[in-house]
């Protein structure tokens, strides 16, 4: 396995306007070029499920853009 650095840019819709963050995580996944994006995208939408999750009632995430490092991280 390897792991594979993410980042990801989202914006948190509230009632007093749009909150724009980012954040960096770690994917282990075995690498291949044929799946190697469906597996990103898997593990993004699985994320913004657990991050929606946590917000307060009455806001709403939305993802506006990731992409993962190629570089194996040690």
């Amino acid at each position: 396995m390897e792991k594979q650095m993410t980042y990801i840019s989202y914006v948190i819709q509230t009632e007093n306007g749009p909150v724009f963050d980012h954040e960096k995580f770690h994917l282990e996944h075995t690498l291949s070029a044929a799946t190697f994006h469906d597996v990103t995208k898997n593990e993004i939408v699985k994320w913004a499920d657990r991050k929606s999750k946590e917000l307060p009632k009455g806001q709403r995430l939305t993802v506006l853009n990731f992409f993962t490092f190629e570089n194996e991280i040690k």
